[in-house]
């Protein structure tokens, strides 16, 4: 991953995104070729899904991910990238968006409004190896997960907070929970953040992860897309057009 140069187009995170202007902690260049509205993934759902499948999650061909909200825009990243690494596929969306999440490669897709998520997830598999955690299906994520080596990887609270004891640990879900947060790994480890920049990179140079489609909406509209998106009404990436 090359550092950006004074004038050179980049896609950052921060503070103040409806700002005109805004000062950003970390910016990578924008690939050539490719508009704004084309990146928009590049630094923060594709890091997150990539960091939850490989630096933290440890994928490995011939394991079994549980990807949650398989239809959005890191959900999208995570399903590509895990079949990439030679994995098996389960996603979960609202049925209205399957033939979307299956298009990317999964195996298989379920409901993700369904109260019987983890009970269809384990008649599929008998357990997971991983899963990407978004919020809001935490409890079927760990009742998901394969005893003793299953890992969750929790990378949001989209569903609100979920609340889980060290007796639910030791009783009921023997398995490894991770919590990540993009923002703590750049300030807290950037060399990891650097090594996880380059191997997107190398997946973006191997065609593994394309440039982004997003639905766009004038700036004017923001709360329409805010509401759709709290809905669950939207399909990948959004983005607002000043």
């Amino acid at each position: 991953m090359s550092e950006a140069r004074l004038g050179e187009l980049v896609v950052g995170v921060g503070d103040g995104a409806f700002a005109e202007y805004m000062v950003l902690p970390a910016a990578v260049p924008v690939p050539a070729g490719w508009t704004a509205q084309e990146a928009l993934g590049l630094m923060v759902n594709w890091p997150t899904a990539l960091a939850a499948l490989t630096t933290l999650g440890r994928v490995v061909a011939g394991e079994t991910v549980l990807i949650h909200a398989a239809a959005g825009a890191t959900g999208q990243a995570a399903v590509k990238i895990a079949k990439h690494y030679g994995a098996t596929v389960i996603g979960t969306a609202s049925p209205g968006k399957h033939e979307v999440v299956l298009a990317l490669g999964a195996d298989h897709v379920l409901d993700s409004r369904s109260d019987a998520l983890a009970a269809d997830v384990l008649r599929l598999t008998g357990g997971v190896d991983l899963v990407v955690e978004s919020g809001g299906t935490l409890e079927a994520s760990l009742a998901a997960a394969e005893r003793v080596t299953g890992r969750v990887v929790v990378t949001g609270l989209a569903g609100g907070e979920a609340a889980i004891t060290n007796w639910d640990l030791v009783y009921r879900h023997q398995v490894h929970v991770i919590g990540f947060n993009l923002g703590v790994l750049i300030e807290t480890a950037p060399h990891l953040f650097g090594e996880l920049m380059g191997e997107l990179f190398g997946l973006i140079a191997a065609g593994v992860l394309s440039p982004g489609r997003p639905t766009t909406y004038d700036l004017a509209d923001g709360p329409k897309a805010l509401a759709e998106l709290e809905a669950r009404a939207t399909v990948g990436k959004l983005a607002l057009l000043p």
